[in-house]
């Protein structure tokens, strides 16, 4: 594990096979190794570099350092800057796609080093965060300790198990569960970022990035579980895909939000044939 700091907050990372870069955007309170499974079988093929983002999971505290959703975004782009990363691949999911297209609409940012995206299912445009969520977002923005009381109850094993059930259709083990949650699901100190990062949350921000989206030329692979109703129903993935003037759509049966745990064989598939290394 590396580990770096980026706009005030550190981000550790793994960073292993040799190839065309792949770098991963995973969302709010899991880790980095949320995209394990998939990272094993592409690092025969290409450079896979998956951070864990300050997003209420790591175990090195943001501190003073903004976690906001904005700041997020930002940090994403200036993570790429500051490892000296070209024609990256980003693959993001859940949360982590909402930040990616809020980063699309920042114009303060330059984004040459970008190119292409892989948008597995994730928040988009009035879906920041899906609304199922929003009143979780609405209580850490009243009151931070009422929220971390709330996210306290997602950290317990039981609502692990709730949650998890809601984002894949295969079990996970005890083991990979620890790993995924990380700092979320033992860490006071963690979650109370998590509250942070969580109030924050706000649909004007993808909404804003419409234009940069219709304007974002270079190719972007939709690759979408098809069993996810609940957060991101295959409806939002075509939504993107008739506003991405560059995109295709590719669709992964038997599998819900977390497609890279029940899926990874096919969404390897899918990003080796999307950018069809040498």
């Amino acid at each position: 594990m590396k580990t770096c700091t980026v706009d005030g907050a550190p981000v550790a990372y793994t960073d292993i096979g040799q190839g065309p870069v792949l770098m991963f955007v995973h969302g709010v309170y899991v880790t980095g190794a949320l995209w394990d499974d998939l990272t094993a079988r592409l690092s025969d093929r290409f450079r896979c570099i998956a951070p864990t983002w300050p997003l209420g999971a790591q175990d090195q505290l943001a501190g003073d350092a903004d976690v906001g959703a904005a700041a997020s975004a930002r940090r994403i782009a200036h993570f790429v800057e500051q490892l000296d990363l070209d024609d990256v691949t980003i693959v993001a999911n859940d949360t982590g796609g909402g930040l990616v297209l809020t980063m699309l609409g920042d114009h303060t940012l330059d984004l040459s080093r970008i190119g292409r995206l892989v948008l597995t299912n994730c928040d988009s445009y009035e879906h920041f965060p899906p609304g199922s969520f929003r009143p979780i977002v609405n209580i850490c923005r009243a009151s931070a300790g009422i929220g971390g009381v709330i996210l306290a109850g997602f950290a317990g094993k039981r609502g692990r198990q709730v949650f998890l059930k809601a984002v894949c259709k295969k079990p996970i083990s005890a083991d990979r569960q620890a790993e995924v949650f990380g700092a979320f699901a033992t860490s006071k100190a963690s979650r109370k970022e998590a509250v942070r990062t969580t109030a924050t949350l706000d649909p004007k921000l993808t909404l804003a990035a419409s234009e940069a989206i219709e304007n974002f030329d270079k190719p972007v692979l939709l690759a979408w579980a098809t069993d996810d109703d609940l957060f991101f129903p295959l409806s939002h993935a075509e939504r993107l895909r008739d506003a991405f003037p560059n995109s295709i759509l590719v669709t992964i049966p038997d599998s819900a939000t977390y497609v890279m745990l029940d899926a990874p064989d096919q969404l390897a598939a899918a990003i080796t044939e999307f950018i069809k290394p040498g």
